[in-house]
């Protein structure tokens, strides 16, 4: 099987899973607004009918920390403490609905109802989890040898605080070509114990690093293709979110609609890339 044909596989699986990935999108979207409309309540009570907003429209001013004094602590607390959450949050989220995804694209036939979407999740969490668990120790360590061992080495010579040097650039790239391997071998682990029903995560790595070695070219190109789009898409979704500055409620109700087109547009190529993976495996 070519490439193009894996791939061209793989995005129809995902389109036709569209009804999971909204269940995704709406289940992601009412936690986020859970936490979100008492930020606003609190962020309401801090700005009240104050001209913040209009000294904040002409830049960030850094005097607004003494105005607001305690409060402006608190919601900075608050702030770091919600982005560790939701990051946090996101990967157990995202763990969690992959083991539903493995089983849609591992099955021969039809889809999954989302009784039985949320029942394969549950199930596979665990293993999923702890296989995303030894990737991560594996691609902390590929990263700390790709690296960082040659950042540090920098460091050395150079004699400052930071690693500088054109050469670097050369290891970065390496680095990022490296990412598929891992990244094809943990989604391919998955798609092995959502194929087979076992819970062995040892085995399961096996099985990922075999399918890496059998079809090396295809796997590797397949996951790299993926990434380059995704990369373009993440890029496009920050560029939007950067230069859009909603003024008025109908641009600010486009503005959210838009962002979550293209969460939506970000779920599809993450289901993306398991299909694919799925393909080309079988």
């Amino acid at each position: 099987m070519s490439i193009f044909k894996t791939l061209k596989n793989g995005a129809a699986a995902a389109a036709s899973s569209y009804k999971l990935i909204l269940f995704v999108w709406i289940t992601i979207l009412v936690l986020v607004m859970a936490v979100g409309f008492p930020l606003r309540s609190f962020l309401n009570a801090m700005f009240g009918n104050s001209l913040v907003v209009e000294r904040l429209n002409n830049g960030f001013d850094i005097g607004l920390a003494g105005d607001f004094g305690k409060p402006f602590g608190a919601l900075m607390a608050a702030a770091s403490a919600g982005t560790l959450l939701a990051g946090t949050a996101g990967f157990f989220i995202m763990t969690f609905f992959a083991g539903g995804f493995f089983r849609r694209y591992s099955l021969a036939w039809g889809g999954l109802k989302v009784s039985d979407f949320l029942r394969a999740s549950a199930g596979n969490f665990i293993p999923f989890l702890k296989i995303a668990l030894l990737m991560m120790l594996i691609t902390g360590a590929y990263t700390f040898i790709i690296v960082g061992i040659p950042g540090i080495v920098a460091m050395m010579v150079s004699g400052s605080q930071l690693p500088t040097g054109k050469v670097l650039y050369l290891f970065y790239v390496l680095w990022a070509l490296g990412m598929p391997v891992w990244l094809f071998v943990a989604d391919a682990s998955r798609r092995w114990i959502a194929a087979t029903g076992s819970r062995k995560v040892l085995r399961a790595l096996g099985a990922g690093f075999r399918a890496m070695k059998e079809r090396f070219w295809l796997s590797y190109g397949t996951v790299l293709a993926v990434l380059v789009i995704n990369t373009a898409a993440v890029l496009a979704i920050f560029w939007f979110a950067g230069n859009a500055t909603p003024d008025r409620s109908l641009a600010v109700f486009l503005f959210f609609a838009a962002t979550q087109l293209l969460f939506i547009l970000r779920l599809f190529m993450k289901a993306w890339r398991y299909a694919s993976v799925c393909e080309a495996v079988k």
